[in-house]
């Protein structure tokens, strides 16, 4: 128990503040870790494409969920074989070069815990694509 803890405390054990406030001061002085709930590590990666009808043809509708176990077994995998990439540089728009064989286990596995948190949608005009992990 940190000093600060004890002395709201000890301040509520003498009368000198209410429990709603030594609730509200508890709160305060706690670590920022400590307050916020651990969120949950996403269990699935999803993609979802959705092409509307048009000009006589019926409207696609493609949804897939691949478990996160699926994800990370196919990057371990992928770090036993990196020869086996054939195109190991992929040309970025920006005009710069992504090289696949430096990236590492290690920089896929980081990857995957930071996107838990993001949805990235995408409206092509004739096909809207989103994916996210849940």
């Amino acid at each position: 128990m940190t000093e600060e803890r004890r002395q709201v405390l000890e301040m509520l054990s003498q009368g000198k503040v209410t429990v709603q406030e030594a609730e509200q001061l508890l709160q305060a002085v706690a670590a920022p870790g400590q307050t916020e709930e651990k969120k949950a590590e996403p269990r699935y990666f999803r993609i979802q494409v959705n092409k509307p009808a048009r000009e006589g043809k019926k409207a696609e509708n493609v949804n897939i969920r691949v478990p996160m176990t699926v994800v990370r077994g196919g990057l371990r995998l992928g770090a036993l074989f990196p020869g086996m990439l054939g195109k190991k540089k992929i040309q970025l728009d920006n005009g710069t070069e992504l090289d696949l064989s430096k990236v590492t286990y290690t920089d896929l596995e980081a990857m995957i815990k930071d996107i838990g948190e993001l949805t990235v949608d995408v409206d092509g005009g004739d096909a809207q694509v989103r994916i996210r992990c849940e």
